[in-house]
């Protein structure tokens, strides 16, 4: 497999939301999607203030992505990744691997010292993301609430 990276435009962004739906249909997440919902999401990752957002290409087609943006926080800048995103076909194959060292890469030019990501917790992604050295923080808890 030949790979190719180069940042997301506005103009690829219904490519990604196809690419989207149709990876998360599967499992291990089996969510329905719908393209719309899927275009929004990432269009407004996208337009976030210092969004940083990678794809990968394999003879022009795309074959995974991730969205994220820096942040600045307590005099430590760091990288919010919003969602990763590997075409169901080459999952397996070091995309994401390969991926996620394009963006390192990407963030040491621009001063960026710590990624941030959640994720469910003893699933393939967080396997994953424990093989790539992410761990735990124990400082942090993610926290919801429903309204009503």
């Amino acid at each position: 497999m030949e790979l190719e990276f180069s940042i997301i435009e506005e103009d690829e962004l219904a490519a990604c939301a196809e690419l989207y739906v149709a990876t998360f249909r599967e499992s291990p997440w089996n969510e329905e999607w719908s393209t719309e919902d899927a275009f929004e999401r990432l269009s407004d990752f996208l337009a976030a203030p210092k969004s940083l957002a990678i794809k990968a290409t394999n003879n022009g087609s795309l074959c995974g992505f991730l969205f994220g943006k820096i942040q600045q926080w307590n005099g430590v800048v760091y990288y919010d990744l919003e969602e990763m995103c590997v075409k169901h076909s080459t999952q397996r194959q070091g995309v994401g691997k390969i991926l996620m060292g394009k963006l390192e890469g990407m963030l040491l030019e621009k001063g960026v010292s710590r990624i941030y990501l959640i994720t469910q917790r003893d699933s393939a992604p967080s396997n994953f993301y424990t093989a790539l050295g992410f761990s735990v923080n124990q400082s942090l808890v993610v926290m919801g609430k429903g309204i009503e």
